[in-house]
């Protein structure tokens, strides 16, 4: 556990310039941030691209070609290999959220070209991904993401509808992942506490608020803070 929250500016954070924009990442590696978190798409050629959205104007990510998705995009969509360079060459720590569960593999082994397991972690939602990258790569930080999502908290009411009790985190004791990544809703201190309890390191996210992000940094149970305002979130900590 760390003595203080690290931060990870969400898609580069918005402060500085578009989200998830090669200014975005460069703006948060100025600012000093912790971890720069980009999420993965693979395209139709074989690219790895740094893409929220699984859509580009109506066009299946998986569909398109990398010249293909500038055009729709209309701008430079950041290759995650050269994102990956940039993190690396800057001294910050790869946040690698996992849309694409096929790119699990690929997007690893292009972290572990320029980054120390230590200097990374891979997230995603899904149990079975998160077990076999655990299984395939035991050295690299894995974890999966809890809450903040519709069709997930329907599956476990539904499930805890025939166990009772069952925890939130099921699912990352589940995939033998090391981090619970929250969101903010979830990180209350009994949440918290039983994260700790189970060895579990703990990623809070989105939190952009002034309060939510005083609320976080001041936690000594919380690892990561994920936020869009990475330089104000990273004068916060130092003021503290």
């Amino acid at each position: 556990m760390s003595h203080r929250p690290l931060v990870s500016a969400h898609r580069g954070g918005r402060e500085a310039a578009p989200p998830g924009s090669y200014d975005a990442f460069e703006a948060a590696l100025a600012a000093g941030a912790d971890y720069l978190e980009f999420d993965v798409r693979g395209l139709s050629d074989g690219t790895l691209v740094a893409y929220h959205h699984a859509q580009a104007r109506r066009m299946l990510l998986a569909d398109l070609s990398y010249p293909s998705l500038r055009e729709l995009a209309g701008r430079r969509v950041p290759v995650t290999s050269d994102l990956l360079g940039l993190i690396a060459a800057g001294g910050a720590r790869a946040h690698i959220d996992l849309k694409d569960s096929t790119c699990g593999d690929r997007i690893v082994a292009q972290a572990l070209a320029v980054l120390d397991p230590a200097a990374m972690i891979v997230t995603t939602r899904d149990v079975r991904t998160a077990a076999d990258l655990r299984r395939r790569h035991p050295a690299v930080p894995v974890g999966v993401t809890v809450g903040g999502d519709l069709v997930e908290t329907a599956r476990h009411l539904h499930d805890r509808a025939g166990a009772p009790g069952l925890s939130r985190l099921a699912a990352v004791t589940a995939a033998g992942a090391s981090w619970a990544v929250l969101h903010r809703r979830l990180a209350r201190p009994r949440m918290l506490a039983d994260c700790r309890e189970l060895g579990l390191s703990v990623m809070v996210w989105t939190v952009n608020s002034e309060p939510g992000l005083r609320q976080m940094l001041g936690r000594r149970d919380v690892d990561v803070v994920v936020t869009d305002r990475p330089g104000r979130a990273i004068r916060l900590r130092e003021a503290r």
